[in-house]
Formats: structure tokens, C-alpha cells, sequence
């Protein structure tokens, strides 16, 4: 997504409105990939404040991110403001995380990698694809919302583990059973 500054980046307090539309590869997060729906668009303007330039604007796409739950693939809905400054001045440009100032040469600034990284801190924590979404079966892996799980299991709480060793100890060595401790001849 690359902006062509010529018409604004010499004029001190210049502002140049920029809309821009285009289909970005599939962006990731460590090894993870999320995939776009929709081309991104970037609606805003550049402002020439002297010192740098200011994009300020709202990014908008689509992208296809797996349900917390049972990992059915869901559309969301991105929408996000975006505030950018970018400098061909070496002395403004600083390693302080406090306000980010990226270094540009030329008539173009690439805004690529600011709309990309806009895009992926929009992106919810966990997203669901229905509010009653039953999810997987933790045993077999069957999507609960589209077929029912036929295993069975005994979870216990850990901490009577011992407690239930216990008890079948006891049953195989003729202790306790139904509630007697007799032990019965037939």
C-alpha cells in the first residue's frame, strides 16, 4: 500500500486526503496465518506538520479467524483507526517505544506493514462463531454443535484420586461393598 507524498511532503501544513484499496497476502502471527476476506482499505489523509507526516485515517477489511471453541472458520468484521507518522529527517527518527516515527526516503511511503500490524491489534482475544457454541469433545474431537459424542468419561476431581484408589482397593480385597465391611460367603 504504497502513498506517492511528493504533492505534500515540502509544504509545511499541507494535507492531502488518501484512499487506498488493496488485497494484502495473508498476514501472520508466529506461526499462525489468518486470511483475508476482503481487500483492505485505508481511508484518511496525510498531513505535512513540517517536522514529519501524519497519516491519520480507518482501516477496514475482512478476515476468517477460527472459533475459540470448535475452530469453525468466522468472518470478522475489522474496523480500525490509524495513526502513523513517518520521517525523512534522520534526528526525529528514535528508538523511543512512546511515539513511533518511521524513516522514508523519496516520493512514496509503503504503509504496508502500519496496516498490517493496525489489523492484527484489532484482532479479538477469542472470537466465537454462535454465543451457544458447544465446541469439541476433549476425548474424540467430534464438533459438539454437529453431531453428538458418544464417549464416556469418569472425570474425577484430582484431588480424590487417592481417595478413589482407595475404594477399589478395598473392593478387590473384600472390604467395603455396599456399604458393608462383612464379607459374605456365598
Amino acid at each position: 500500500m504504497k502513498v506517492a507524498v511528493s504533492k505534500v511532503k515540502n509544504i509545511s501544513g499541507k494535507i492531502m486526503p488518501v484512499d487506498l484499496e488493496e488485497f494484502l497476502p495473508v498476514l501472520s502471527i508466529g506461526e499462525d496465518a489468518i486470511k483475508l476476506l476482503a481487500p483492505v482499505k485505508f481511508s484518511g489523509q496525510v498531513e505535512n506538520t513540517g517536522a514529519a507526516l501524519v497519516f491519520r485515517g480507518h482501516v477496514t477489511t475482512t478476515v476468517e479467524l477460527p472459533c475459540s471453541r470448535c475452530m469453525e472458520a468466522v468472518p470478522y468484521q475489522v474496523q480500525a483507526p490509524f495513526l502513523e507518522t513517518f520521517s525523512n529527517q534522520p534526528n526525529l527518527i528514535s528508538d523511543e517505544k512512546d511515539e513511533e516515527i518511521y524513516p522514508f526516503e523519496g516520493d512514496e511511503i509503503d504503509i504496508t506493514s502500519q496496516v498490517s500490524r493496525t489489523i492484527l491489534l484489532e484482532l479479538p482475544m477469542k472470537i466465537l462463531c454462535r454465543e451457544e457454541c458447544k465446541g469439541l469433545c476433549p476425548e474424540c474431537g467430534v464438533n459438539l454443535n454437529f453431531a453428538a459424542c458418544r464417549c464416556v468419561s469418569e472425570s474425577i476431581d484430582p484431588r480424590f484420586m487417592t481417595l478413589k484408589k482407595f475404594f477399589e482397593e478395598s473392593s478387590t480385597e473384600g472390604g467395603v461393598v455396599n456399604g458393608s465391611t462383612e464379607e459374605k460367603n456365598l
